[in-house]
């Protein structure tokens, strides 16, 4: 939401003549070193703050004059805090040093005729007469051999006033100028000393002999001019200020992943603007992007900082990628982009910048493609109190951090005009980019879908169905499937296709309770028997429904689906109590109408009851149902018995996928909070870049093959595994063609095993791509018909176990279940596939799901989760294999 200035407003301020304002006392003639963080380029500039205070009876006892009070408050502070009282010089190598000659700041007492009430009721930069309020005396705004701060307090007809500072920014960060201000209130509130007394010690962030820079810094790396220009500046810029309250910001969350969900506001908010003004400067998608957040690190040294410190403290931390991937990918992308550069700012950064200062002869940050971001909410500035109270308004005077116009803007605590607490932040851009940048933003703060659900229901079998018990298959209830599965399928309202407008809801629920009069063992309820076997009871009680309507358009998805789904817990709502494997509904399914009148149909299954296949061929009778048939195609076949355990039992083959765990589900890889998700798409481009990698006996491999072979050793080597630790790939196979005499015809149950490939990080990662898919190609003609029963016998020996999930990366091909091919009389979805896109365990699992890219191009998208920075590698190592045919995120 844009927040407009009373920018109409004009008044008139009446000066009086500048004065230096000294110490009260005598204080020390000395020199004192600047450190090497606070004389870099980048600082050299005046930051101004303002404060606006009201005038309040009940606060004051007594009439004072804010000026005076000030004025002396100021001279008194200065016995502490003398430096500021002192004038700059340069040395050797550029280096700073404060000569404290007790010259003094330079003070200027003012009259608006103007009350704060006229200001309005919401207060934030740009101000109106700022250049009055906070006057630049000429010769004074110099770094060198000028005053060091500049303070104007400006009363006010109401009998408010207005405190405006002017600070050299090499002397103090926003947490040193607040902690001035703060010694200044206690002064003119009648201290005899600041309650925090200052700490100088800048020696402390100075440059380490010898000095090394052992990070990686792209905030300082190397410009044309010391100062780029970043955008095309004119005349013509636009300034805007956009407040973010509660409701702002929980309409971006609506974008983010489950894992992202928690990120802070600052990241969100910065991702958002980040990614707006992106777009909105039209930038050329290869050119490289980057945003630089000013992080207070003082809480990163170890012994602290002495209390008091009033330095700068501050380190960049820096997000960087290309225009293209920025724009092209999901919010959550410049997320997590953000998150891993925060987690880079330790002691050791800082310690490496102030290095780098020296070595590079105190560079100025890099403006070029960059936008730098500076969060005050927290510095304190609205908590300086000389007397009157609270500040109205306490922050910075203007929108832009530094001096560079268009690249910056601070995060300011505000109010909007409803008085609902939020975030400003001022921006700046070329006009036409503002409109732009604007129109992104309305996207993306537009209300958010509201999904009104109605009460979830059970649809029961249309007809009388038998009462009894049916017995899982030794296949079906390994410990492995004991969870639920999601899908999700997005379809269009075709009028060329529909010849009569029809509900979704209501021809989707009937043809389900007609489906389940063939399907009811559906219709029951998971019992556990003895040895954890599981059974059907075929009660008829029915399966979960709800019925839901959107106010959103199919095309508002955009033109390509795949998971992760925004708002996908409302898409396919968890009916608390409904999620378990034992005593609950083993479907749950949801209808939503959207307003262009398509739907959107979402499932939840019982994956002990189907695999893919079976899953698939059940809405594949729903559709034949839907469309007007009194019986599926194909009639469901139960005969568990078939995938039975054999007697006796006998393990004849190796099945390394179910080696011992030391708990039934490990954790396979470093999960955090801070983990990075991408959906990678494969056309026909990446996959024959892939196969220039092949020998010639291998260049007609299968593209699962050279896939996953792909994926599997960029994954090891970003995961960074110890060259000697055992790594495998387990694909999901399914093994209905290879059971002899065939299974029946119809037969819905699991008939999933896996292929697995094993071999030592150190091989996987050093070896030819060749190597892998050697490894699984051999694993999958090790899938037979006795590899299949050994397996069921190994799940009644060893007690249905877990599949092996430490040093595994699982996979599993969804391109030909035939979820695309499920039609209920709308014709095939948009998307019809995973509503997830990993598995049970987090960074484990993965699908490959068909799609198209946003060029119209069929090929593969594969979703991946990873820690942040296993990502980074995981990405360059794909980027590296497929450099004659580079990959495109989603």
């Amino acid at each position: 939401m844009a927040l407009a200035p009373p920018t109409s407003l004009v008044f008139k301020v009446q000066r009086c003549k500048p004065e230096l304002v000294a110490p009260a006392k005598p204080t020390p003639y000395e020199f004192k070193q600047l450190s090497d963080i606070d004389d870099q380029e980048g600082l050299r500039f005046q930051i101004p703050t303002i404060h606006f205070y009201k005038y309040d009876s009940s606060i004051l006892q007594e009439i004072r004059d804010p000026v005076k009070v000030i004025r002396e408050a100021l001279a008194q502070t200065l016995v502490f805090y003398y430096p500021f009282a002192g004038r700059l010089r340069e040395g050797p190598g550029r280096k700073l040093v404060v000569e404290c000659t007790g010259e003094g700041v330079m003070f200027i007492e003012a009259n608006a005729d103007i009350m704060l009430e006229q200001l309005g009721d919401v207060l934030h930069p740009p101000f109106p007469c700022l250049e009055e309020l906070l006057f630049d005396v000429p010769g004074s705004g110099g770094i060198l051999n000028c005053p060091l701060l500049l303070i104007q307090v400006t009363r006010l007809k109401c009998g408010g006033f207005i405190f405006a500072v002017r600070l050299n920014h090499t002397m103090s960060d926003a947490a040193g100028l607040v902690q001035f201000m703060m010694a200044m209130g206690e002064m003119a509130r009648g201290a005899c000393a600041p309650s925090i007394l200052p700490v100088w010690q800048r020696h402390l962030l100075q440059a380490r002999d010898p000095t090394q820079v052992t990070c990686t810094h792209r905030e300082y790396d190397d410009m044309a001019s010391t100062v780029a220009v970043p955008i095309p500046l004119n005349n013509d810029m636009a300034h805007r200020t956009i407040f973010f309250g509660s409701t702002e910001v929980s309409t971006l969350r609506r974008f983010m992943p489950l894992h992202l969900k928690q990120c802070s506001t600052f990241e969100l908010l910065t991702a958002c603007l980040w990614r707006c003004r992106t777009i909105a400067l039209l930038t050329n998608p290869q050119e490289e992007v980057r945003v630089l957040c000013i992080v207070n690190a003082r809480d990163k040294f170890n012994p602290p900082l002495p209390n008091g410190y009033y330095g700068n403290v501050f380190a960049f931390s820096v997000a960087l990628t290309t225009a293209g991937k920025l724009c092209k990918n999901p919010l959550g992308y410049a997320v997590e982009l953000l998150k891993k550069a925060k987690n880079n700012i330790t002691e050791e950064y800082l310690r490496s910048v102030t290095d780098l200062m020296i070595i590079k002869g105190r560079p100025h940050f890099y403006g070029v493609g960059s936008y730098v971001v500076s969060n005050v909410t927290r510095a304190g500035f609205g908590e300086v109190d000389f007397g009157w109270g609270k500040p109205f308004y306490g922050g910075p005077a203007k929108g832009e951090v530094g001096a560079i116009p268009g690249v910056s803007g601070f995060y300011i605590p505000s109010k909007n005009s409803k008085g609902e607490n939020g975030i400003v932040v001022p921006i700046s851009l070329p006009v036409q980019a503002m409109e732009r940048f604007e129109n992104q933003l309305d996207i993306l703060l537009a209300e958010g879908p509201t999904i009104q659900r109605c009460k979830p229901e059970l649809v029961a079998p249309a007809k009388p169905t038998p009462y009894e018990f049916k017995q899982l298959s030794d296949m079906d209830d390994q410990e492995g499937l004991r969870f639920q599965i999601n899908t999700i399928h997005f379809y269009k309202h075709d009028s060329s296709i529909l010849q009569e407008i029809r509900d979704p809801v209501k021809v989707i629920r009937e043809a389900l309770a007609q489906t389940l009069v063939f399907y009811y063992p559906f219709a029951g309820r998971l019992r556990e028997g003895p040895g954890r076997k599981l059974v059907v009871e075929c009660t008829g009680e029915g399966v979960m429904f709800i019925e839901a309507n959107a106010d959103i358009t199919l095309e508002q998805f955009g033109d390509v689906l795949h998971p992760p789904f925004p708002c996908l817990e409302e898409l396919l709502f968890d009916v608390p109590g409904s999620g378990g494997i034992l005593h609950c509904p083993l479907l749950l399914i949801q209808v939503t109408r959207l307003k262009c009148g398509g739907f959107i149909f979402a499932v939840r299954l019982n994956h002990t009851m189907s695999d893919a296949v079976g899953l698939v061929q059940f809405m594949m009778a729903m559709g034949k149902m839907a469309r007007g048939a009194c019986a599926p195609s194909i009639l469901p076949v139960w005969q568990r018995h078939l995938l039975q355990a054999r007697d006796p039992t006998q393990v004849t083959c190796t099945h390394r996928e179910y080696d011992d765990m030391a708990s039934t589900v490990a954790v396979p890889i470093p999960l955090n909070d801070d983990m990075a998700h991408r959906t990678i798409f494969f056309g026909s481009t990446e996959v024959s870049a892939l196969r220039r990698f092949m020998p010639h006996h291998l260049k007609q491999c299968s593209t699962f093959e050279l896939l996953t072979a792909c994926l599997w050793r960029c994954r090891t080597i970003a995961l960074q595994t110890n060259p000697q630790e055992e790594v495998r790939l387990l694909c999901v196979v399914n093994a209905r063609d290879k059971v002899n005499p065939p299974l029946p015809n119809g037969y819905y149950g699991n008939v999933c095993v896996f292929c697995v490939a094993l071999t030592t990080a150190g091989k996987l990662c050093k070896n030819p791509l060749g190597y892998a898919v050697e490894l699984l190609k051999k694993a999958k003609n090790n899938i037979t018909e006795e590899s299949l029963r050994s397996v069921i016998d190994l799940m009644i020996i060893k007690g249905r176990p877990h599949f092996y999930v430490v040093g595994s990366y699982l996979v599993s091909d969804v391109t030909r279940a035939g979820f695309g091919e499920v039609d209920f009389g709308w014709g095939k979805p948009f998307y019809g596939g995973p509503a997830m896109g990993e598995g049970r365990v987090p960074g484990v699992a993965s699908f490959y799901i068909p799609s198209k890219n946003s060029k119209g191009e069929n090929g593969i998208i594969m979703p991946i989760s990873l820690p942040v920075q296993a990502m980074e590698r995981f990405e360059n190592q794909l980027n590296i294999l497929l450099v004659e045919g580079p990959t495109s995120h989603l």
